[in-house]
């Protein structure tokens, strides 16, 4: 566990000025819905939206300008995480970072917006149907569960193993049931720098205007990066040569 944290440490710090580049786009995608019609409000340095205000006095051009901006910031947040991933794929691979990129990101971010998109929609018809049979205590986390964990290693499956899309789900699943602990790590990791990222800037509210916009900077340009590059580095022990 240690030694995929090092790796992790050691690639963010070796590549920090390309990979805060890349991480442009995170703080893009979570700023155009704030800037949209879309019931938003900000919390733990992110952006979410309100469904249940969603068909509220909702107009043919707010709900255009909705559908464009979720499909921009999501097509940022995946680009921003293929780039991410490339860099990692480079660095463990000796492999020209500009050249990784040139010649492959289109295809890679494709595949995952279209993951991305497809695992959105199958959400939002679950959160549909919990509101409608009032089932939002329990069915909404197991499905957000059993719709997310898929995705968690598919986009190293698409970037460092060039996968199709429904085979880096499966390769995904495989890999959470090979590394339970360090998916597990993962997770408290990324609850626990966002929380002290949060609790951080709330203490200086009275001191510093805007916080929350300052945390939301902080995750997307530092902890956001950080983590991809630690769910890559986990999904590559696969590979023991790469140990």
């Amino acid at each position: 566990m240690a030694d995929t944290l090092k790796l992790t440490a050691d690639a963010y710090f070796d590549n920090v000025q390309i990979v805060s580049f890349f991480s442009i786009p995170f703080l893009l995608a979570f700023a155009i819905p704030l800037l949209s019609p879309m019931p938003t409000y900000l919390a733990l340095g992110a952006t979410f939206l309100r469904t249940g205000s969603m068909y509220v006095d909702l107009t043919m051009l707010d709900a255009a300008v909705i559908v464009a901006a979720f499909l921009l910031s999501l097509f940022l947040v995946s680009f921003a995480i293929v780039a991410i991933n490339l860099v990692i794929k480079s660095q463990r691979t000796f492999t020209s970072v500009k050249k990784e990129v040139i010649n492959s990101i289109g295809k890679y971010v494709l595949n995952v917006f279209w993951l991305y998109l497809t695992a959105w929609a199958l959400l939002l018809i679950v959160d549909l149907v919990g509101y409608e049979f009032a089932l939002n205590n329990w069915f909404l986390p197991v499905a957000g569960i059993i719709v997310s964990a898929p995705l968690f290693f598919a986009p190293a499956a698409i970037v460092i193993d060039e996968q199709a899309p429904f085979q880096a789900l499966k390769t995904s699943v495989a890999v959470i049931g090979k590394q339970p602990k360090l998916v597990l790590l993962w997770l408290l990791l990324a609850i626990a720098s966002i929380s002290a990222i949060d609790l951080l800037f709330m203490n200086l509210r009275a001191v510093i205007p805007f916080t929350q916009v300052l945390v939301l900077v902080a995750n997307s340009l530092f902890i956001m990066p950080f983590l991809v590059m630690y769910q890559t580095q986990i999904y590559l022990t696969k590979y023991t040569i790469l140990r």
